[in-house]
C-alpha cells in the first residue's frame, strides 16, 4: 500500500511471492509512491470480483479504509 503523488492510495497484490526489492521499485518506478508499505505476505487475501479474485487464505477479515486526505 502507498500513497502516490497525486494522493491516490495505491494497492497491489502479487499471486505469488515476491521479493522487497521487486515490491519496491513497483511502487517507486511504476506507481510513483515515494513510501509504501508491506502489509503481509502469507495471509493476505483480495476479494474483487471484477478481475475474479476471491483469495481465501485465511479464515479471518481485515478492512483498510481511507478516513482523511493527507497535505502534500
Amino acid at each position: 500500500m502507498g500513497i502516490d503523488g497525486n494522493g491516490n492510495v495505491v494497492f497491489a497484490i502479487s499471486r505469488h511471492a515476491v521479493r522487497f526489492h521487486d515490491f519496491a521499485t513497483l511502487f517507486r518506478d511504476e506507481l510513483g509512491c515515494r513510501d509504501a508499505l508491506y502489509l503481509d505476505g502469507s495471509i493476505s487475501s483480495l476479494y474483487a470480483p471484477a478481475i475474479s479474485r476471491n483469495d481465501s487464505h485465511a479464515v479471518m477479515g481485515t478492512v483498510i479504509a481511507v478516513v482523511g486526505t493527507l497535505p502534500f
